[in-house]
């Protein structure tokens, strides 16, 4: 695993988590690639619009549900198959798990190596 820090305001790290978005057209099942406590990639081949307020159910591993509220910033089929979002509404429980989840992430990842 590794961690993604360039250009963002708060640390990410790579994860395999499936992840269902709720868009305008109906649902699109995904994984999510990386994860932070601002946001997220979401691999996918079909993607919500630019823009658009979406509902993530995240499902992590060993854990409940995760019900976020995020906006699209980007999509792409070339160099990133998927969409990145930011999250715009997300429970303090919900923020904290991520955070936890993520700090341990990159301790493993200076402890340990990639």
């Amino acid at each position: 695993m590794a961690v993604d820090s360039d250009r963002r305001s708060y640390p990410r790290a790579e994860i395999r988590w499936p992840v269902t978005v709720k868009t305008t057209r109906g649902f699109i099942e995904a994984k999510l690639r990386n994860l932070g406590v601002g946001g997220a990639y979401i691999h996918c081949d079909e993607t919500a619009n630019l823009g658009e307020i979406v509902t993530l159910t995240i499902k992590p591993p060993d854990s409940p549900v995760l019900n976020i509220t995020a906006e699209v910033i980007w999509t792409g089929k070339v160099l990133a198959l998927g969409m990145g979002v930011r999250f715009v509404e997300i429970s303090d429980k919900d923020r904290q798990y991520i955070y936890d989840t993520v700090s341990e992430l990159i301790e493993e990842i200076e402890v340990h190596g990639s």
